[in-house]
């Protein structure tokens, strides 16, 4: 309920309407529910206490909790989240960080998997009439990311100077668009900046998921800010530059090789960092467009994980 979330902002004790912001949730949780808390980084964030909520619900009823596809930073890892996560029937870390750290803190409830949207199939869908397939870059940025850097502005001064460099096919993809946190708006903000749009094209916010991965299927590189952006990449064995600003990024990109092509948003030190990194990703095209083909079918297989532990607890 936005009213309570409202509330809760503005509010100096935290998680005092937690109850009732889920509170239609908790009303559905009985004895024989199945609680899949999947939103992977709900536990990276200072309101991860609204989870612990419906969490609790579940426990209190006899329910099951599953903690699907995540990955939680180490430094937010408090004794208390720590006890709360040992709680969960099922925890499955979809990097090698997060569930190292996991270990390290004495859970035994945890399995390491590859995040289940590398299983996502794309959906054919139009594309851009100025598209080259092929020979495209797709670009996401995302207002978190610009919130989170250290010098303001830097983040889309390095947009505008790679996007200069590049200049001959670009895509802006959008991906996550709600009205508080909306890539399309920040994107057609850069795209209205630009002088020269013959090769630049900015995709629509009203295309699904699976349409957005086809779109950067089709591309020669990418640059993302979003995690599900990168990983619709990576799992079409697209080089990818990922702006981290959390474990999951670096997690991610570690597991596949691609911890080098990893930009933190607080690496961002002058405006042409982002072009330095996309060089370096040129000159080793065919070497990590190999790494991927070579190393995707089995790190796919790892993401099927999930599901198989997922169907054994609702025991089909």
């Amino acid at each position: 309920d936005y009213k309570y979330i409202e509330l809760d902002k503005i509010s100096e004790k935290k998680g005092l309407y937690d109850h009732l912001i889920y509170k239609s949730t908790l009303d559905k949780i009985a004895k024989d529910s199945i609680c899949f808390s999947v939103g992977g980084d709900n536990y990276c964030y200072n309101n991860w206490h609204r989870w612990e909520t419906i969490h609790e619900k579940a426990l209190k009823v006899g329910a099951k909790s599953i903690l699907w596809s995540c990955s939680i930073e180490p430094f937010m890892m408090t004794n208390e989240m720590i006890d709360i996560l040992k709680t969960h029937h099922l925890i499955t870390a979809r990097e090698s960080f997060t569930y190292n750290t996991l270990l390290e803190k004495g859970l035994n409830n945890v399995v390491l998997c590859s995040d289940v949207a590398f299983l996502l199939e794309p959906k054919k869908t139009s594309l851009p009439k100025k598209f080259i397939e092929g020979n495209t870059v797709a670009i996401n940025i995302s207002p978190l990311v610009v919130r989170r850097e250290l010098k303001k502005g830097i983040v889309k001064k390095n947009i505008a100077t790679i996007i200069e460099y590049i200049i001959k096919n670009i895509l802006l993809v959008p991906h996550v668009v709600m009205p508080m946190d909306n890539d399309y708006a920040l994107l057609e903000e850069i795209y209205k900046q630009i002088e020269e749009k013959e090769r630049v094209s900015l995709i629509s916010d009203k295309l699904s998921a699976s349409e957005y991965k086809y779109i950067i299927s089709k591309c020669r590189f990418s640059i993302c800010a979003r995690t599900h952006a990168s990983i619709a990449a990576y799992s079409s064995c697209i080089p990818t530059i990922a702006i981290g600003y959390s474990v999951k990024a670096n997690g991610i990109g570690k597991d596949l090789g691609f911890e080098d092509y990893v930009l933190p948003v607080n690496g961002f030190s002058n405006e042409y960092s982002l072009v330095s990194m996309f060089k370096s990703m040129m000159k080793n095209e065919s070497f990590l467009k190999d790494m991927l083909q070579e190393e995707m079918a089995s790190y796919k297989k790892k993401a099927n994980i999930n599901i198989k532990l997922a169907l054994e607890n609702l025991n089909i």
